[in-house]
């Protein structure tokens, strides 16, 4: 038996199957720099896109740049330290230094993520609930700038004990998140509490506009027909990629000039009955008008749908990791495959190259964008 043994060890250990292994990181390796470039690339068109297209410069847009530049910075600064890690096998060669900054960068990246999109939610719920303070210029660029300060100082400050020697490690070769404390602190402050919050407010967000369109179809039963009165609230803008709406149709409805027709029947008992009525060029625009509203229903529904993507997105990617992450350091009986933690790991660097295809899927303002800055 140990013959056997002996035998066995030292063929895994002979050249060609550690050639074969060796193999198998460089193709993980280069699979990895593929992912890193498509990142760079996709992150950096939404960027363009959102700096170039006035039609795009809105108050969530702007957040999504902030969580694009997130993306960025976690290829740019923390994937190629993870592809060194899968050629040596896992193996840190460098100083602790040098580990603690890779350590604070993933965390403080992946958190910037989060925080963005629970920032997004904000913003979102703020457009449909409070329509007249979302709408106001100078308190949308106020709110934007805080609120994406706001993440970033967060961000950091969940990461920065990495920095300064929280994560100890007796095994110079390892560089992980190695204190427990920190690994249920970090998952909840970077995850699960902000993931929560925003999922409140998605769902805060369906009930006000289910609310609402039940609401406009029982004016619309009970009138038989479409009310002005009724179809306004529906213009409050909750589309982030056009210019704000609310106001201006108000407006414009109030300045047409109602033209009408006088109508003049004799009935039956020798009387005269006049009747006014709207011109038929008067229906005409207001029909345009409702037909206008209609379509900003749409795009509201789809521009909330399309961030909820997003978030659902970001959990398939995110929550494996997490889970697994918790179990690795504080589940002593359960026993993680090195294999498939570095899975989930990756696994959620991949949602940072999805962000633009889904916008580019959603989105046509994003495609068109995306189109012109290509054929340039």
């Amino acid at each position: 038996y140990r013959s056997l043994t002996q035998l066995l060890s030292h063929v895994t250990e002979t050249s060609p199957w550690r050639c074969l292994a060796s193999l198998n990181r460089n193709y993980y390796a280069m699979l990895y720099s593929l992912l890193i470039l498509a990142i760079v690339f996709g992150n950096v068109l939404v960027c363009l896109a959102v700096v170039r297209e006035r039609s795009l410069q809105t108050t969530t847009n702007y957040l999504v740049v902030s969580l694009a530049v997130a993306d960025l910075l976690v290829a740019s600064l923390v994937m190629p330290w993870a592809v060194y890690l899968e050629v040596v096998g896992g193996a840190w060669l460098f100083s602790r230094m040098y580990c603690n900054v890779f350590v604070t960068l993933d965390v403080m990246m992946c958190t910037a993520s989060i925080l963005n999109l629970c920032a997004i939610s904000i913003d979102r719920y703020t457009a449909v609930v409070m329509p007249v303070l979302y709408n106001t210029t100078h308190s949308s660029r106020k709110r934007v700038s805080v609120m994406i300060a706001t993440v970033w100082i967060l961000a950091f400050a969940v990461s920065c004990p990495l920095l300064f020697g929280f994560n100890t490690s007796d095994d110079p070769t390892v560089c992980s998140i190695s204190n427990p404390d920190f690994v249920i602190y970090s998952s909840v402050v970077s995850f699960y509490l902000p993931f929560i919050v925003t999922l409140l407010v998605y769902i805060r967000i369906y009930v006000f506009l289910r609310k609402r369109r039940k609401r406009i179809a029982f004016r619309q039963a009970s009138s038989g027909k479409v009310q002005p009165g009724s179809a306004q609230p529906s213009a409050v803008r909750t589309q982030p990629y056009g210019p704000t709406v609310t106001e201006e149709v108000a407006k414009e409805k109030e300045s047409i000039p109602v033209q009408r027709s006088c109508e003049v029947k004799e009935l039956s008992n020798g009387r005269i009955h006049t009747v006014l009525r709207p011109a038929p060029h008067s229906q005409s625009l207001t029909s345009q008008q409702q037909h206008r509203v209609r379509s900003m229903q749409n795009r509201e529904k789809k521009a909330t749908q399309m961030l909820a993507i997003v978030l659902g997105v970001f959990l398939i990617c995110w929550l494996p990791f997490f889970v697994t992450h918790i179990l690795n350091t504080h589940c002593r009986t359960c026993r993680i495959p090195p294999e498939l933690y570095s899975a989930f790991t990756w696994l959620g660097y991949v949602n940072s190259a999805l962000n633009p295809v889904i916008y580019t899927t959603f989105n046509i303002e994003f495609r068109r964008a995306f189109i012109k800055i290509l054929s340039c």
